[in-house]
């Protein structure tokens, strides 16, 4: 099985810390663009899950794929948390509730991956990277 890695980046891919800011499709007004091809990196994310969360070493070949690795953690996290509930309502509530939760961002002495993400350098850029973070995780907006 092989490691996926993101098709997203470009030339013009802008940058916080060494992760990439990519366009999302989503209705809340972010630091991440909103217009999109086909497929955004939440939808990479979702696709590659699978075959990606079972490497424990992963080529990391561009700032798309940090992204990548993030929303993975995030999925992964979301997963953890559903597998306690046995109704779809218990678990629409638990994962609103995960949404509006400061999930750690790289820095943070709870970030599991500290190892391969850049501390943002400046306040700006923490602000940047936990709303890109947070327009990521859905309802917290």
């Amino acid at each position: 099985m092989l490691a996926y890695h993101s098709s997203l980046t470009g030339p013009d891919t802008k940058l916080t810390g060494n992760m990439a800011l990519l366009p999302i499709r989503s209705q809340f007004k972010g630091p991440a663009p909103r217009e999109t091809k086909d497929t955004d990196i939440v939808d990479e994310a979702i696709c590659y899950f699978k075959a990606n969360v079972f490497f424990k070493n992963y080529e990391i070949k561009n700032e798309a794929d940090r992204t990548l690795i993030y929303i993975t953690l995030y999925i992964s996290e979301c997963l953890k948390k559903l597998q306690k509930y046995n109704s779809k309502i218990q678990g629409k509530k638990e994962m609103y509730t995960l949404g509006i939760t400061n999930f750690p961002i790289p820095g943070e002495p709870h970030f599991p991956l500290n190892a391969i993400y850049a501390k943002p350098v400046s306040k700006q850029e923490n602000e940047v990277v936990r709303f890109m973070n947070k327009s990521l995780s859905g309802p917290g907006q």
